[in-house]
């Protein structure tokens, strides 16, 4: 395949102190973006690739797609899940309106952002937790259910892999996606 220039943006914020990433975008033509979900983002930016964004890339230049947009279940800035876990937990405790507020921000745009999506991917491996917003999380990404929910693929337990699944769980180069939740009749 020819190495084609990726261009990147990305949008930050704090809430008093904690750091945000609500998205991050790279595209390499002019053709709809892709929008995948994962858990958390990383500390991959503008100009940085982390080694999700770089295996991002692999995976997504297949597709018919001109690039992707990262979004996150929560916006938290955090490469280790279990530092997401404690920042969610110490949040909802201490500080449940900004929590809220964080929330409803990012669903609202995620909503926005899925409406103009070619496909929409999820890649939240098996870290997605039970979380107080799953459903509206759910019904942001999927337009209420009116558009299907990818994979690049499943584990045995039919969760979306982590495009840093390693091992004999790595995610294979494919040109097709799996359907993870599919549209309502």
């Amino acid at each position: 395949m020819t190495d084609r220039l990726v261009s990147g943006s990305a949008e930050f914020g704090e809430v008093r102190g904690w750091q945000l990433r609500f998205r991050l975008d790279r595209w390499w033509d002019e053709r709809p973006r892709a929008l995948v979900c994962m858990a958390n983002p990383s500390h991959a930016g503008i100009e940085r690739n982390d080694p999700t964004i770089w295996n991002l890339l692999r995976l997504s230049r297949p597709l018919p797609v001109g690039g992707f947009t990262v979004v996150n279940v929560e916006p938290f800035i955090a490469s280790a899940p279990a530092d997401l876990r404690k920042w969610r937990h110490q949040a909802i405790a201490t500080r449940p309106r900004d929590y809220n507020a964080i929330q409803r921000h990012n669903l609202r745009l995620i909503r926005e952002l899925s409406a103009t999506a070619a496909i929409r991917i999820v890649a939240w491996g098996q870290l997605l937790p039970v979380l107080p917003h799953a459903s509206r999380l759910l019904r942001a990404l999927s337009l209420d259910f009116n558009e299907p929910l990818h994979a690049f693929a499943l584990t045995r337990d039919g969760c979306p892999k982590h495009p840093l699944a390693r091992g004999r769980h790595r995610i294979q180069d494919c040109r097709e996606l799996v359907v993870w939740r599919a549209a309502l009749p």
